[in-house]
């Protein structure tokens, strides 16, 4: 009697373990797809002000030669910046197109995959200005990080000061 007191119980335990790792999923992807959609539109205007800024401060300050640093520190922000926004973007587009199941494998896909798989959803759909509009995003946010990094380097490059030879006795 004990033995299948003790089996029942591990047949329940099973079954709470099996309903746990699904519910417990859907509960995170949709607090997620909840969460991208209440900061999707602050997101939208803090990449705008990015861009301006970007263009209109960081910019000028890339091409002269004495503020290489502080152009290359402050292009690492724009980065992070339309990343998020893009990879909010791609959750949300890929909700919508595709629903759960291919937001799922989206994010089984090391959590960047929403954005190729974003791009697909509006290749399939036809839908060619979000695409356009994702991998311009895309091209820009890596523009931006390759760029602030040439500078960076650059800057590091200029900043070292090479020592005259010492003299010969």
């Amino acid at each position: 009697m004990k033995g299948i007191a003790q089996n029942i119980g591990g047949a329940i335990i099973g079954l709470f373990a099996l309903v746990a790792i699904v519910v417990i999923p859907v509960a995170v992807i949709g607090g997620a797809v909840w969460l991208s959609a209440q900061l999707y539109p602050w997101l939208l205007a803090l990449n705008g002000l990015t861009f301006v800024l970007t263009v209109c401060v960081l910019l000028p300050n890339a091409i002269f030669s004495s503020t290489p640093r502080f152009a290359g520190n402050g292009m690492v922000v724009p980065y992070y910046v339309f990343g998020v926004t893009l990879w909010v973007w791609s959750l949300l587009l890929t909700y919508a197109l595709w629903g759960f199941l291919g937001l799922l494998v989206g994010l089984v896909m090391a959590g960047v995959g929403v954005v190729p798989l974003a791009m697909l959803a509006t290749l399939f759909n036809g839908m060619w200005s979000h695409l356009g509009q994702l991998v311009l995003l895309l091209v820009i946010a890596l523009a931006v990080r390759m760029w602030g990094f040439a500078l960076l380097e650059k800057a590091a490059r200029n900043s070292y000061v090479s020592l005259p030879a010492e003299p010969e006795r």
